[in-house]
């Protein structure tokens, strides 16, 4: 299978025997994928695709016989998966990693489709009251912690490739393209002494009442993309008054960065009267959504008045900080909508690579490093903050 694997290794100045060492694969193997002499698996894949942060099918280029191709095969086969469905098989492989087992049983498929949260399926298992946290509790009272501590590949169980091929199915019969998220939901369902349908049970779900509300939504003859509202709301990046499902708390390491940060801004600004900067806060935008940020800094020369609720205005800078449970692809998505509705800065902390990615409307992105400063001169003249000093303090 040809790929970008190569070209991506060699931009982060990696060797293939550091980037075997990340993979926890061996050198023999990184070159065989290097040269396409070997095809990655499916969990291998997934792993590197986590790794450069970047979407299989932009890594591994989808050819007719590749296990991603987008276009179904003669024979039978568990392709044609859409780039939603793949995402939902990665994040069952993240599920299966978290709780240290060694397959991808249908409990974690369950849990995958719910952590991708822009599908119609996930948010359908909202709606009726099924939430990730609720159902990962559920599945760890039935299968408990595995012992598999090694990062390694994860297969999937017989009733999981059950599961797909029962979507497959359904893919076929209904003369759809590729096998959606909703058709993997319907497979769930159908599959039913998996350990996923027992969850569903447990939560109070009436099966039969999911399966005609699924099929529903795949017999329609225009399966429209959800609004923006909606692809905003899923990632709890927008304020809904209909929205039952609380947004994730943010865990200790990003919510010290966001102390830090906050503090050094406020000892420049306040004293000096420049403005306000507040904290996870609903703004409400241009286009009519009311987006919350982690952080955010608005000049005092365009808030004149405090509001008491969401302020009707785009704020000049944006700061987002990745936690454990957020995807960097998301925060830059959410911070591209903030810029794109007049903001001026952006800024995603990740603590994981220890970097400040800095966007500004009509400017090359820049990352900044240790050893580096963080200046906003645009809005912040003189201010400046040395990346090493977000970082939580070493005791001794």
């Amino acid at each position: 299978m040809k790929n970008r694997l190569r070209t991506l290794r060699t931009e982060r100045n990696w060797s293939q025997a550091n980037l075997a060492e990340r993979l926890d694969v061996s050198r023999q193997t990184v070159n065989a994928l290097e040269t396409g002499k070997s095809d990655p698996s499916l969990p291998l894949a997934f792993k590197i695709a986590e790794l450069f942060n970047c979407p299989v099918e932009k890594i591994f280029i989808l050819e007719q016989r590749s296990m991603f191709a987008r276009r179904f095969p003669q024979e039978k086969s568990f392709e044609g998966l859409s780039e939603k469905a793949i995402e939902v098989l990665r994040l069952a492989q993240n599920e299966s990693k978290r709780l240290r087992h060694n397959f991808v049983g249908t409990e974690q498929i369950l849990l995958g489709l719910l952590s991708e949260r822009t599908s119609f399926s996930a948010q359908l298992l909202q709606s009726m009251g099924v939430d990730l946290w609720k159902a990962q509790v559920e599945v760890q009272k039935i299968i408990g912690y595995g012992s598999t501590l090694l990062d390694r590949q994860r297969p999937l169980t017989p009733r999981a490739k059950q599961v797909l091929k029962l979507a497959s199915e359904a893919v076929k019969r209904l003369s759809h393209d590729e096998i959606d998220t909703e058709h993997i939901l319907l497979g769930l369902i159908r599959e039913k002494d998996g350990v996923s349908t027992a969850v569903l049970k447990n939560l109070g779900i009436n099966l039969q009442d999911l399966e005609q509300q699924v099929l529903e939504q795949l017999q329609q003859p225009l399966r429209e993309e959800p609004s923006v509202l909606m692809r905003t709301s899923r990632f709890n990046w927008a304020v809904s008054s209909e929205s039952s499902e609380p947004e994730r708390p943010a865990d200790f390491t990003s919510g010290e960065i966001s102390v830090r940060l906050s503090t050094r801004l406020l000892s420049w600004i306040e004293p000096r009267q420049l403005g306000r900067v507040v904290h996870q806060t609903g703004f409400a935008l241009p286009n009519g959504d009311v987006l919350v940020t982690r952080l955010a800094f608005i000049s005092r020369e365009r808030l004149k008045r405090i509001p008491r609720t969401y302020p009707e205005l785009v704020p000049d800078l944006v700061v987002e900080i990745k936690s454990a449970f957020d995807r960097v692809s998301l925060l830059q998505d959410k911070i591209q909508l903030f810029l794109e509705q007049g903001a001026k800065i952006g800024l995603l902390i990740d603590p994981d690579e220890q970097t400040v990615t800095c966007d500004r409307q009509g400017s090359e992105r820049i990352i900044l490093k240790n050893g580096e400063t963080l200046t906003l001169t645009e809005l912040l003249p003189e201010w400046e903050l040395p990346v090493s000093e977000l970082w939580s303090p070493v005791f001794d």
